[in-house]
């Protein structure tokens, strides 16, 4: 049985030399979306998550990087993961999603997926994983965490290096936005970061929905958002949802006109994961294992 490997520092360098602007927008799911121009998208590399790669799909956008950290969606859309797998330059996801998949899924997965590992399982502090993290933070510098000592708190975090791992805080956003950052994107744009309400979806999601968990997770989410603009000095993260929980002050408002103004110069093109390792040969580096 061939095992399961990670995203490497190699492949993130490939990739970031593969990016066609200097911003990205990341899609996502909520109802605002639907507001982002398509001039707009055609213009930027584009984060597409979940079901929300569909509209652009159909709209002639073709994501940059695709992502899914929900094993759900993979369960009860596999032939839709498929078509947006396929129609994006990359695609990730994690290990929830990797070891929920059948055998046959997880051979096309190690094929033609990058994989990120995930540093932790559940967000509760505690002394020994408090301990855990303050070594590894001092070896990583590019791991910021802050872990509570007491079980019943939370502990929040970013990767600055999704070849070291990723934070997850229940939103496929902020995977997203580690992604981003790890790509050295100037500024990233969030289209649809709502968290609003129910929290709903503004694609069709057949007859088969999956409930949404994010309002429930709100005050757990939130935190997080907090935590990297505190502590990612150089980031710039952006919103252009008019209707969205997350207050300004922590991810603040861009309109659609002003994130027109960085056009995307130069050509794109269609990349996989054997593109990307025969690039990497060609420079003498590491290139992606997939066994």
């Amino acid at each position: 049985m061939r095992r399961m490997t990670f995203v490497t520092r190699s492949d993130v360098k490939c990739m970031t030399d593969r990016k066609t602007s200097d911003d990205v927008i990341i899609f996502l799911s909520g109802p605002t979306s639907v507001k982002t121009p398509l001039s707009l998208l055609r213009t930027k590399d584009v984060i597409a998550v979940n079901g929300a790669a569909d509209y652009l799909i159909k709209n002639g956008v073709q994501p940059f990087i695709y992502v899914l950290t929900d094993a759900r969606f993979l369960k009860n859309r596999r032939d839709d993961f498929y078509r947006f797998r396929e129609n994006s330059r990359f695609t990730f996801i994690n290990q929830e999603v990797y070891q929920g998949a059948s055998e046959e899924e997880r051979e096309y997965l190690r094929e033609h997926c990058f994989i990120l590992k995930g540093f932790y399982h559940r967000e509760k502090g505690g002394f020994f994983k408090k301990i855990k993290f303050k070594v590894l933070s001092r070896i990583h510098k590019s791991l910021l965490i802050d872990v509570p000592v007491s079980k019943r708190q939370r502990l929040v975090g970013f990767s600055q290096d999704i070849s070291l791992g990723y934070c997850s805080c229940h939103t496929v956003a902020y995977a997203a936005m580690q992604i981003a950052y790890s790509l050295k994107y100037n500024k990233i744009i969030c289209s649809g970061l709502d968290l609003q309400g129910a929290c709903g979806r503004f694609y069709d999601e057949g007859n088969n929905p999956m409930p949404s968990e994010l309002s429930a997770d709100l005050l757990k989410i939130i935190p997080f958002f907090k935590f990297m603009t505190d502590n990612v000095t150089d980031i710039n993260v952006y919103n252009l949802s008019d209707d969205t929980a997350v207050n300004y002050d922590i991810i603040p408002y861009i309109s659609a006109a002003d994130a027109m103004l960085q056009r995307a110069e130069i050509s794109s093109e269609q990349y996989d994961i054997k593109s990307i390792s025969e690039a990497v040969l060609r420079t003498g580096e590491k290139s992606f294992n997939i066994y």
